[in-house]
C-alpha cells in the first residue's frame, strides 16, 4: 500500500504534539484490515434489537404531541413535552443514521419506509439522506466541494453571496449570532440542499431527483396535517421548541466530528474525522454517535460496538487517532472559523486571522 506523507500537526487524543510529525494516508480498507483481525464476528452482525429505539422515540414523540394538543397543560408542562419531543426526534435521526447505513436491517425497502417517518421531523427525504451522506459525504470525505458537509474554502467565499451572508451564524465566525448555529443549522441546510441546491451543484446529477421531490412532499403534507390538527396556538410547543432541540442534538455532533479537522483529498478517517467522548449516560442515550472515527472506517457496524473499536484504535494508532471530549470540541470550534485557507489552515474572511486544524 503506497503511503503519501504530509506535514501536520500531530494530535493524540485531542491534545497537539509539541513537534509536529508527518502524518501518513492511508485507506480505509488500511484500518479495516488492521482492526478487524481483533474484533470479534458479532461486531459485524445486525443490530435488529435497536429499533426498539426507534419505536420507543416514535411512540413517545407522538404522545407527547398528543398530550400538548388534547391535554389541559400550562405553558411549563407543554415546554416540556415539547423538549422531550425533540430529544425524542433526535435520537431518532440518529437510529435512522444506523438504519439507512444497514447495521439494523438489510432489508432497502424496510429501511426507507422506517427512515422516511424517522425523517419527517427535519424534513429530510430518505433517498436524498442516502445520496448525501452515505455516497457523497462518507465517499468523499472532507473533499472539497465534493463532500457537502465540508465548509468552503476563501476562493469559493468570495465568489459565493449566499456563504458571505451565512458565515456570521457559523461558529468561530465571532458574530453573537453565531450562537445560534447549533439550533437550526441542520434543518436549514437540508431544506436548502432539496430545494435548490441539488437542481444546481452537479454533485447530484445521478441523484434520483424525482424520487427525492415526492418524499420530501409527502413529509411536507404529513407535517403540515399535524400542525393543523394541533393548532397555531401549539405550534411553539409541538414545532419550533422541538426544532431547536432535536438540532442541537445532533448538530453539536456533527460539527465536532468534521469541521475542526483538515481537509483530505484521500479519505483517511483519522486525518479527516474527530470522535468526541461523552459522559457515559449521554453517550448511551445519544447511540455513541460522537464515536465518528469509528464510524467511518465501519460505517455499517451498529454504534453498540463503537466503544469496542475506540479501544482497538487507541492500541493500534495512538499518534494519528483523534479523540477528545465533547465539550473540548464545541469550545475549539468557536475559537477557530470555517473557511479553510488551505487544507490545513482556516482563516476568518473578515479580520484574515488564521488558526491550524486539528
Amino acid at each position: 500500500m503506497e503511503e503519501i506523507s504530509v506535514e501536520h500537526p500531530s494530535v493524540e487524543m485531542g491534545r497537539p504534539q509539541e513537534e509536529s510529525a508527518p502524518l501518513r494516508f492511508r485507506s480505509i480498507g488500511f484500518y479495516r484490515q488492521s482492526l478487524a483481525k481483533n474484533l470479534g464476528p458479532e461486531v459485524f452482525k445486525t443490530e435488529p434489537w435497536r429499533l426498539g429505539w426507534y419505536f420507543a422515540c416514535l411512540l413517545g414523540a407522538i404522545f407527547s404531541f398528543l398530550l400538548i394538543v388534547r391535554g389541559a397543560l400550562g405553558w411549563p408542562e407543554k415546554l416540556a413535552l415539547g423538549i422531550v419531543i425533540g430529544l425524542c426526534h433526535g435520537t431518532l435521526a440518529f437510529i435512522a443514521h444506523e438504519i439507512f447505513h444497514g447495521s439494523v436491517i438489510k432489508n432497502q425497502k424496510i429501511q426507507n419506509i422506517l427512515g422516511f417517518f424517522a425523517a419527517i421531523p427535519f424534513f429530510i427525504s430518505p433517498t436524498f439522506w442516502k445520496f448525501w451522506h452515505n455516497r457523497l459525504h462518507h465517499g468523499k470525505t472532507q473533499q472539497l466541494i465534493r463532500d457537502p458537509d465540508a465548509f468552503p474554502n476563501l476562493r469559493i467565499y468570495k465568489a459565493s453571496r449566499f456563504i458571505q451572508v451565512m458565515f456570521p451564524f457559523t461558529p468561530g465566525s465571532g458574530h453573537k449570532r453565531s450562537y445560534l448555529y447549533f439550533f437550526f443549522w441542520f434543518s436549514f441546510h437540508n431544506f436548502v440542499a432539496q430545494t435548490y441546491l441539488r437542481f444546481r451543484n452537479e454533485i447530484f446529477d445521478s441523484l434520483d431527483q424525482r424520487k427525492v421531490s415526492l418524499e420530501f412532499g409527502a413529509e411536507i403534507i404529513i407535517a403540515l396535517a399535524f400542525l393543523v390538527y394541533a393548532g397555531p396556538a401549539n405550534w411553539i410547543w409541538v414545532l419550533f421548541v422541538p426544532l431547536i432541540v432535536q438540532n442541537y442534538l445532533v448538530m453539536s455532533y456533527i460539527s465536532t466530528n468534521h469541521n475542526l479537522s483538515p481537509l483530505t483529498k484521500d479519505n483517511d478517517p483519522l486525518l479527516n474525522s474527530l470522535t468526541v467522548t461523552n459522559n457515559n449516560v449521554l453517550e448511551f442515550l445519544n447511540l455513541n454517535f460522537g464515536y465518528h472515527v469509528e464510524h467511518h472506517i465501519f460505517p455499517s457496524v451498529s454504534g453498540k460496538h463503537a466503544k469496542q473499536i475506540h479501544k482497538e484504535l487507541l492500541r493500534q494508532f495512538p499518534e494519528t487517532y483523534k479523540s477528545m471530549p465533547k465539550w473540548k470540541a464545541i469550545k475549539a470550534l468557536y475559537a477557530t472559523p470555517r473557511i479553510y485557507k488551505n487544507a490545513h489552515e482556516l482563516v476568518n474572511p473578515e479580520t484574515l486571522s488564521t488558526h491550524p486544524t486539528l
